[in-house]
């Protein structure tokens, strides 16, 4: 019954935004601020104080859009975690409680606090210099969030990237995909995850067919073998999709993601592509980019991450890389990104509430502009970005 009633739901919600089913693409608009009312019960609100991470009862209503019994549980780590008394990240998860349950074909939402972002424009802005780049990206939007009626703020909507969103971004998308962000005991210990480092059965299968990690495996013994030679591309070349990882990691260095895979192996994931077995790096959780390496003592020139940093010791990989950079800034991808940094602004103003910090967007753009000129270095000794 529960499933016949959100099924006269979802032909509501058709007929009400004149969309489809699998339209899904006003969620993540740069047009609108949503609304979001989460409610929980009592229980739920001592379950989350309990186990945060842990699902638990809610109602959703998005745009007046109801969807009720959806399981909603709390995120982040270490910088970024806050609890219901503070104004924590979000995950809504559809069909945690009824099986098979959707909106507008999405499993599930993720809402970020953007609590180390006043600008509330470094995840929008990251995601959309990735698919300029052509690397997979997920989609953002914006939206007030309320819980139990108290006012939670402006948060940033992020596209869950699961099997929906396999389909929408690979060919073939029943390859196996991975979690690669580091794993958080509490407090300041955790465990970084890389190819090499003797951690494969780590990473997090999130979809695709159990294989027992034998790709990662794989990976890891080719990154071994070769690591610090002029052999590496070569040698990852069938296991590794080159042209796409160049891209990711010059998208990487141009907004500064000094918490992503390459300078601290953390906030990506592994996608293995079935049609030829290759992996590719997916990016993701942004709150900390657009930072100059040395603020936190990193540097591009020696990065943390294995593939990054074989490659700029390998003279072949490093000039392919430099020339995937060069590609990139070429295209014009500075101006397209500009122009989405003003829509975005212009729209996140009209909140008259909650506006982004000015110094900080345009910290932003000056940030991204001197790559315009020189771009992004590697393996010459000279951080990417000027001051």
């Amino acid at each position: 019954e529960m499933l016949a009633n959100h099924r006269e739901r979802q032909a509501e919600i058709k007929r009400l935004l004149g969309g489809g089913y699998h339209d899904d693409g006003w969620i993540f608009s740069d047009q609108t601020i949503h609304t979001i009312e989460i409610t929980l019960p009592p229980d739920s609100v001592t379950a989350l104080d309990a186990m945060p991470f842990a699902f638990a009862r809610g109602d959703f209503v998005f745009d007046g859009l109801a969807v009720p019994e959806v399981g909603v549980r709390l995120r982040g780590k270490i910088g970024s975690f806050r609890t219901l008394a503070g104004k924590p990240k979000f995950k809504i998860e559809f069909g945690e409680l009824v099986p098979g349950q959707r909106f507008y074909g999405l499993d599930a939402l993720s809402l970020n606090n953007e609590v180390v972002d006043c600008s509330y424009l470094k995840e929008p802005l990251a995601y959309r210099v990735f698919a300029l780049a052509g690397v997979p990206a997920e989609r953002t939007g914006f939206a007030r969030v309320s819980v139990n009626g108290a006012d939670y703020g402006l948060y940033v909507i992020v596209e869950t990237p699961d099997a929906r969103w396999l389909k929408r971004s690979y060919p073939d998308p029943k390859g196996t995909f991975y979690d690669g962000k580091y794993i958080w005991f509490g407090g300041n210990n955790y465990q970084l995850l890389d190819f090499g480092n003797g951690v494969d059965d780590q990473f997090q299968l999130e979809e695709g067919t159990d294989v027992g990690h034998t790709d990662l495996y794989a990976l890891s013994g080719a990154v071994l073998s070769s690591f610090g030679s002029a052999q590496f591309g070569q040698t990852l070349a069938p296991l590794l999709d080159w042209s796409e990882y160049h891209r990711e990691l010059a998208a990487e260095q141009w907004v500064g993601h000094n918490d992503g895979y390459a300078l601290n192996t953390n906030n990506y994931r592994v996608y293995f592509n079935p049609a030829d077995g290759k992996a590719q790096i997916v990016p993701w959780d942004f709150d900390y980019g657009f930072l100059h390496d040395s603020d936190w003592g990193m540097s591009w020139a020696s990065p943390l991450g294995r593939l990054a940093k074989g490659c700029f010791l390998d003279p072949q990989c490093s000039a392919d890389h430099k020339a995937a950079v060069k590609a990139l800034l070429d295209a014009g991808s500075f101006d397209q990104a500009r122009e989405q940094t003003d829509l975005l602004d212009r729209l996140l103003s009209s909140d008259g509430n909650e506006d982004p910090d000015v110094t900080t967007l345009r910290s932003l753009l000056f940030f991204m502009a001197p790559r315009k000129e020189s771009g992004p270095k590697s393996g010459d000794g000279k951080p990417h970005g000027g001051k």
